[in-house]
């Protein structure tokens, strides 16, 4: 039997904590034997399907609450996951629940969609406004909200993503991270249950883009809204709860960052670049030096050293004059 949307109100003065949530018991998202093939150009009047799928036979769920780190070299799946999470791309194969919900019906979709929010690596793809808070609006407008509800809502979702001294400014002034932050500000406005971060650093600096993993992390962790956050940098994976390596369509390695970071040699294998900070942290683990394996940026190697030396200077014997 086809799963129909639940009819989604709006009330003035409704606060993230009663938005409409699926039941618990449920994953948020889940994949059952899911194969993807693009469509392959046969002749200008006939298309077919490519022979080697993008996707084949993809089994895993995402929890509610949870920051999961998609990783992969250029061509390993990551994006065409990222895209059938909430109905961009739709399996042709095997099925894709969203709170029970089927991507494949076409009645569930705006539901899904609701519940699955994306953003992409350009965020000019996504803002349509002049106005950094008409371009939050804008999903809000369209759907019939009140006025005073917009605005409430767009204030939230500013401040949420440190935004809201900008809310009068045109997009074009923004920097790129800046922008970035704007389209994350446009799907928080809908309140959704997960967000799919596809690539959203590949066009930013080093410190935006550190700024923008850590903004991603609080999300999750101060409104428990689930993350799938794909990249092919090993670095902006290390706050995550769990990690999907992909290669060739097929999920190749999950677990936590301590787990999969522990084997650098298969990680090279993946074709994935492992960070210099990685490589240095595993000569330091030899010398018998305790750095964690997430250990992956010059930040956290300084802090993990500098808590192994005051770690270290607390065990030393005392001296002479402690003595007397």
């Amino acid at each position: 039997m086809e799963h129909l949307p639940e009819q989604h109100t709006h009330q003035a003065g409704a606060s993230n904590h009663t938005r409409s949530r699926v039941a618990a018991s449920l994953p948020l998202i889940a994949l059952e034997d899911v194969t993807f093939r693009y469509p392959a150009v046969a002749s200008r009047h006939e298309r077919t399907a490519s022979q080697r799928p993008a996707l084949e036979k993809i089994n895993v769920t995402f929890q509610r609450g949870e920051y999961i780190a998609l990783l992969g070299h250029n061509g390993s799946g990551k994006s065409t996951l990222a895209r059938l999470l909430n109905g961009l791309y739709l399996p042709t194969a095997g099925r894709l629940l969203v709170g029970g919900l089927d991507t494949r019906h076409p009645v569930a979709r705006r539901r899904i969609r609701e519940l699955v929010g994306m953003i992409f690596s350009d965020p000019d793809n996504q803002i349509i406004a002049t106005l950094v808070e008409d371009d939050v609006a804008w999903g809000l407008a369209a759907r019939g909200w009140p006025l005073a509800r917009i605005r409430e809502r767009v204030t939230e979702a500013l401040t949420a993503v440190g935004m809201e001294q900008m809310r009068g400014r045109p997009p074009y002034e923004l920097s790129g991270g800046q922008r970035q932050r704007l389209a994350i500000a446009g799907v928080l406005a809908l309140a959704p249950d997960c967000i799919v971060a596809d690539e959203p650093t590949a066009l930013l600096d080093p410190q935006a883009r550190g700024e923008m993993v850590a903004l991603l992390q609080q999300l999750c962790q101060r409104q428990g809204i689930t993350i799938i956050h794909t990249t092919h940098l090993l670095e902006e994976a290390a706050l995550a709860d769990r990690i999907l390596i992909l290669d060739a369509g097929q999920i190749v390695l999950s677990g936590t960052p301590t787990e999969i970071f522990s084997d650098l040699e298969r990680l090279q294998a993946l074709r994935l670049v492992v960070p210099q900070m990685a490589l240095l942290g595993e000569r330091l683990r030899a010398l018998g030096i305790p750095v964690p394996v997430n250990a992956l940026t010059p930040e956290s190697l300084i802090a993990a050293l500098e808590q192994a030396r005051g770690a270290a200077s607390q065990q030393e014997p005392p001296g002479r004059e402690a003595l007397q």
